[in-house]
């Protein structure tokens, strides 16, 4: 029995044959256009010719409605359009197959039509879509729990969300570690009494954020510019606060008990760091 469909690109229809149809899965390829699509999905209603009342004529065939365009469809052949010289439709696959050859994989183009129509469905689209904005708000929650220091320094508001998304996650928020930000703008190293030395510096924050307070590393030097004694003042040995003020300074005095073995001391250096 034959049937009408027609191209969803460029609407000329054809007659088909349900074989046909059920052999390549419903998946034709449209002569005009080469558009590829699902002819089950685009079949069209075709009202019974009424018979003459004096009957069929032998030699004549059933008149085609007037809405069916161009072509028809022959099984056993390529379909010929109006004008002949157009072909409108084409044949997916032979009518003339036994049952083994109809279970073989359909044509290439028509799995490759079979995978387009899928990935179009809405319900795949809207799958990858939720699939998509999930992955953005995964990296986004990535980045300012990486970032979340630096982004409360930048903006304190930020500090009560971060503080509410680092709770499951058991991180903290602290100032953050920028060491090329601070400068050790002014120091001297005097003696006081007995192996006692006073140590002052000022420690510059050239950062337009907050920064964490670093640890000075003292190097005592002797004459060949030799290390002789080297001591580490954590914030907590210096009685500083945790943070640097954006563009500020902080200065401290710190007493240094020297135990050199009788080695002179001729000079110091100061480095700060974060431990």
């Amino acid at each position: 029995m034959s049937l009408i469909t027609r191209c969803p690109s460029c609407a000329t229809s054809f007659k088909v044959v349900a074989d046909q149809l059920r052999i390549s899965e419903g998946w034709v390829r449209c002569g005009e256009c080469n558009e590829v699509f699902d002819a089950s999905a685009h079949l069209l209603a075709v009202a019974p010719v009424p018979p003459s009342p004096a009957g069929p004529h032998p030699e004549e065939a059933a008149p085609v409605p007037a809405w069916v365009q161009r072509g028809s469809f022959d099984p056993d052949s390529e379909v010929t359009a109006s004008p002949p010289h157009h072909a409108a439709f084409t044949n997916p696959v032979h009518i003339e197959q036994d049952d083994a050859q109809e279970h073989d994989p359909p044509p290439g183009f028509v799995r490759a039509a079979q995978r387009k129509a899928f990935w179009r469905k809405p319900a795949v689209r809207a799958l990858l879509g939720a699939a998509l904005l999930l992955s953005i708000l995964g990296l986004a929650l990535q980045i300012a729990v990486h970032e979340r220091d630096r982004i409360v320094a930048m903006d304190a508001r930020a500090r009560p969300w971060l503080t509410l998304l680092c709770a499951p996650l058991r991180c903290e928020i602290s100032p953050p570690r920028q060491i090329a930000g601070v400068v050790i703008d002014s120091s001297s190293f005097n003696k006081a009494r007995g192996d006692s030395y006073q140590l002052a510096f000022t420690i510059r924050n050239r950062a337009a954020i907050v920064l964490a307070m670093p640890a000075i590393e003292l190097t005592l030097t002797d004459a060949l510019d030799q290390p002789v004694l080297r001591r580490v003042l954590l914030p907590t040995d210096m009685a500083a606060p945790a943070e640097l003020p954006a563009l500020g300074e902080w200065s401290a005095s710190v007493a240094v008990i020297v135990t050199t073995g009788g080695a002179r001391v001729a000079g110091y250096r100061l480095l700060a760091f974060y431990p």
